[in-house]
């Protein structure tokens, strides 16, 4: 009775000591780990402008940059060599880590991305609809941390991590139909996570179709804001950031979706297997979307977990850690699993979670990757997984008029 009572007491401190601690301990992670990180710039680009006024795109900040990596014992980034790269205005996201020393600001953020697996993996359970207890999920959210694409991307400090999950918890909202705070949130995540478009238009159809155009106009009035404020704090930088970005990417060749991946098995046709992948996965999902306004209830769910796996396919550098949004997808199946074989289909859900863990742990030990790239197993595995899943799951979604719940099927 006591602790219910002053909940609000201890419940706060607990979590502050969680997060101090886990930053300590992200200390020494980060002087064992010494490896590739695209944070340093971004840590730099905020420093350098609010102590001297300088560009994020000039070559001061970007030979700083190279200094610090250097003194720190890093690596730039394969996919951007130590330049800030990013709209002007995500300077200002990095900000308030700009006021403290390097090596803390690091650990902080390797904080940020634990928190933002746990969450996401919380937000994907209630989007997926799975019914798990809160210990369930407390042990789900935590075994994703040792889930190893994911805990490569805590210790190469990654960037994006913090805006997927925000791309996970907008969606959460949205389909809640809480269309301002989503739009928002999808706006913060335009560059990072420039496919999230299709999540916005997608669910601005579905609000649309209800009369709430609440998404859609705070998402154009955040980009806007983002932009005039922007402008007024760099001047000029869109000139900046065009020229240094032409000069990082002067061409294509960079990109390396999932389905290029899968190509690549096919050497002598390797381009051509990959564009009709590409068509052919991109048809798919505006057919699946045909008459998406007048969806409701578990066929909406599904198709908005069919359409995050097919995204998936999209992610132009096959980065490890886009694997956060096939975990909503992967819940969605063994919510099904669970639906129409209580016992059998949850002991089948967490071995088959369990084995995922190790399949990817022991295709770490065999390459010891620690580079951004990922081998096509990782990059494919879980993708075809959660597709088959929902493929074989689809009429129970789509088409039965409710879950028939067969609770005598072991």
């Amino acid at each position: 009775m006591f602790l219910k009572k002053t909940v609000n007491v201890w419940l706060p401190i607990i979590i502050l000591v969680a997060l101090v601690g886990t930053t300590v301990l992200n200390l020494r992670l980060a002087a064992v780990f010494q490896k590739q990180e695209d944070f340093a710039p971004r840590w730099v680009a905020a420093r350098e402008w609010l102590r001297s006024g300088a560009s994020p795109y000039s070559d001061s900040t970007y030979q700083a940059t190279l200094d610090l990596l250097e003194e720190s014992g890093n690596q730039p980034s394969s996919l951007n060599e130590g330049r800030f790269l990013d709209p002007a205005w995500y300077v200002l996201f990095y900000l308030p880590v700009s006021f403290v020393p390097y090596p803390i600001a690091r650990a902080i953020w390797m904080t940020l991305v634990e928190l933002c697996l746990v969450l996401s993996v919380h937000f994907s359970v209630r989007i997926s609809g799975l019914k798990s207890s809160v210990p369930e999920t407390l042990i789900l959210s935590l075994l994703i941390l040792i889930f190893y694409p994911l805990f490569k991307s805590v210790i190469n400090v990654s960037v994006n991590a913090p805006y997927l999950f925000l791309t996970i918890l907008a969606v959460y909202l949205a389909s809640n139909q809480q269309g301002t705070m989503a739009g928002s949130l999808f706006a913060l995540t335009l560059w990072m996570i420039p496919l999230s478009i299709f999540l916005v238009i997608l669910f601005m159809i579905w609000l649309g179709s209800r009369r709430d155009h609440s998404l859609a106009k705070i998402y154009l009035s955040t980009i806007a804001f983002l932009v005039v404020i922007s402008l007024i704090l760099f001047p000029g930088w869109t000139t900046d950031w065009f020229a240094s970005y032409l000069r990082m990417f002067p061409d294509f060749s960079w990109v390396n979706t999932p389905l290029m991946v899968f190509g690549k098995l096919f050497p002598g046709a390797s381009a051509q297997v990959a564009v009709l992948l590409s068509l052919l996965t991109f048809v798919v999902m505006l057919v699946e979307w045909y008459g998406i306004g007048g969806r409701e209830g578990r066929s909406f769910q599904w198709k908005l977990m069919l359409t995050l796996n097919l995204l998936y396919f999209f992610n132009l550098g096959s980065e490890g850690v886009y694997l956060l949004w096939l975990f909503a997808p992967l819940f969605n199946v063994y919510k099904y699993l669970t639906e129409k074989w209580r016992v059998s289909g949850r002991i089948i859900s967490w071995i088959s979670c369990l084995t995922l863990i190790f399949i990817h742990w022991r295709r770490f030990q065999i390459t010891d990757n620690w580079l951004y790239e990922e081998s096509s197993l990782v990059i494919l595995l879980l993708p075809f997984i959660t597709l088959l899943g929902l493929q074989w799951f689809r009429w129970w979604a789509t088409v039965s008029p409710k879950a028939q719940i067969d609770s005598n099927k072991i």
